[in-house]
């Protein structure tokens, strides 16, 4: 094996020497035996400071971790690597992670400093809410704070019930549709909320699409976002508003996430964590029981299991 893996190195950093080498060299046996242990990941770490391309790379004296999720991805967003997978190609609802293509939606179509009329239909939804009131009017990108931050589903519903009565087009069949545009084949969306099971994904899927909401610099000064307060449009209800991601302060270079829980889903959560190199770390867990305990542990076992 060490031979092996020696003349993999000779021939990834300097190929014509290698060739030259085994045309001139006499083919006499080696004994191995009497040489001194070495260190692969020693070895490729001084071979990456003259080749960075090739990083990050992965130092097999660090076994895989255990992962008690469904499906699982942490992805170097830069590199176009991923770097942990576990079905990363199965389908799963994804609760509200749902809402981040309905945020996407909502900017593609509507200005944020549009008003939007609360209706009961929307505060008589389900599951989470942002503490909106019937009749309310609210601020487009108000609605999107709490949509993202708090996993308001009445929010959802009044940005859907608002970009119909604007656009006179279906909302959920708009989601679907970009969904088919950015080429997720295996991403079905059946409500803005990601309360339904049906609302469904892969984590591999999810990556590509949050790679596009890079497009979207608001949807992600939300989700860094801890706590705020933001009003109606006439000042008189006050919203207290908190991020229900407790990653945010749980780990040091993150830039925004999403959490999704539903008894049908499990726990849900992505993030988005800078490195010191300015390299983005995209991570994604589906139907875990730990989400913040899940993500950490992958997340703390990439920066160890490469070298970067």
């Amino acid at each position: 094996m060490l031979a092996k893996f020696l003349i993999t190195i000779s021939v990834v950093f300097n190929p014509l020497s290698f060739v030259i080498g085994q045309l001139s060299v006499p083919k006499t046996p080696i004994d191995f035996s009497e040489m001194p242990f070495v260190n692969y990941a020693s070895i490729m770490a001084m071979s990456s400071q003259d080749n960075p391309n090739f990083l990050p790379i992965r130092n097999w004296d660090i076994s895989e971790p255990e992962t008690e999720t469904k499906a699982a991805l942490i992805f170097d967003k830069e590199k176009n690597k991923i770097l942990y997978q576990k079905n990363i190609n199965h389908v799963l609802p994804i609760a509200s992670l749902t809402k981040l293509m309905t945020a996407l939606i909502v900017l593609e179509n509507i200005d944020i400093n549009e008003i939007v009329f609360v209706s009961e239909n929307a505060i008589a939804g389900y599951g989470d809410y942002g503490n909106l009131e019937v009749k309310e009017k609210i601020s487009v990108g108000n609605l999107l704070h709490a949509l993202l931050m708090e996993s308001s589903n009445d929010a959802a519903i009044a940005l859907a019930e608002a970009f119909e009565e604007k656009k006179d087009k279906n909302f959920v069949g708009l989601m679907n549709q970009k969904a088919q545009e950015l080429g997720l084949k295996n991403t079905f969306y059946t409500d803005p909320s990601g309360y339904e099971p049906t609302n469904v994904s892969t984590v591999e899927e999810i990556v590509k699409l949050i790679e596009y909401s890079f497009n979207q610099p608001f949807i992600w000064q939300i989700l860094k976002t801890p706590s705020i307060n933001l009003f109606s449009a006439d000042t008189q209800i006050n919203h207290y508003w908190v991020n229900t991601d407790k990653m945010l302060n749980r780990l040091p270079g993150v830039i925004g996430g999403k959490t999704g829980y539903t008894e049908e889903a499990e726990g849900c959560l992505f993030l988005v964590i800078e490195q010191a190199d300015s390299r983005y770390l995209i991570s994604v867990v589906l139907g875990a029981q730990e989400r913040f305990l899940e993500t950490e542990r992958l997340i703390n076992w990439v920066k160890k299991a490469y070298i970067w």
